[in-house]
């Protein structure tokens, strides 16, 4: 599978990607950085596998003025960053709906992680967060 990050902001989204927490367990939350607050989810639903195939969509809308929504993954072995990765949350963006493999990276080739993903948007080039969820991967 490829994995891409987006050519607006990529030092931006970087940073995102890079400094996601890494949270066990399941559940997610709505960003506080938007009104109304908007969601982002995960199928098929935990528990989740190593070498699974899961599909990320959210309901942030393309804002004018901005580019996104994007979605990006962010997973992490004893806090050491072992795959990351970003995608459009909007149809007809660079593999918008493609699949997120758990794993099988050249940094995560087996065991338990926890993955972070995160929905955002750039805006006057500043990234802002719209929501986020985190899980924890069986190994």
């Amino acid at each position: 599978m490829r994995k891409y990050l987006v050519t607006a902001g990529i030092a931006a989204v970087a940073a995102v990607l890079l400094t996601a927490p890494a949270f066990a367990g399941k559940g997610g939350s709505r960003g506080a950085a938007t009104d109304p607050p908007y969601s982002v989810t995960v199928t098929p639903g935990g528990p989740y596998l190593f070498g699974e195939a899961i599909y990320t969509t959210t309901d942030v809308p393309v804002a004018a003025g901005s580019t996104g929504p994007w979605i990006g993954l962010a997973c992490y072995q004893n806090g050491v960053f072992v795959e990351g990765g970003s995608h459009a949350g909007f149809p007809g963006g660079m593999e918008f709906n493609y699949p997120w493999v758990l794993g099988q990276t050249g940094l995560w080739t087996a065991g338990a992680g926890d993955c972070t993903v995160t929905v955002f948007h750039v805006n006057n080039n500043k990234v802002v967060t719209d929501a986020t969820t985190s899980f924890h991967v069986d190994g």
